[in-house]
């Protein structure tokens, strides 16, 4: 299955090359996989300092990143097929750059269905 993935620029400079790609999985690969294959081939940015904090966006926030976490924290089912998270055969993830702001805050406020302060 093709997947698509972008993410948020972190600086201006950071805007030279588009981040938007397309990673083949299979259909049936758990959400959770998908976003540990991502981390492990360094799609995101790291920032100087330690601390950036990334929502992960399917048409909905499916989890709170952080560079300071050993994991990503999930808002949905992470074993569930990343087929589930599209429509038609077509499945879009964006990684939202949420600044440096305390991973632990952003993943409450969406756990509790708002949006977080940027």
């Amino acid at each position: 299955m093709m997947i698509n993935v972008d993410r948020s620029s972190v600086a201006a400079g950071d805007d030279v090359l588009p981040h938007a790609e397309t990673v083949d999985l299979p259909p049936e690969t758990p959400l959770a996989d998908v976003v540990a294959h991502l981390l492990e081939r360094r799609f995101l940015a790291l920032i100087a300092g330690g601390r950036a904090t990334w929502i992960l966006v399917a048409g909905r926030p499916l989890a709170v990143v952080a560079q300071q976490w050993d994991e990503p924290r999930f808002l949905v089912d992470s074993s569930r097929p990343i087929s589930s998270f599209g429509a038609e055969g077509r499945v879009s993830l964006m990684f939202r750059y949420w600044k440096q702001h305390d991973p632990d805050h952003v993943f409450a406020e969406l756990a509790a269905g708002r949006e977080p302060e940027r």
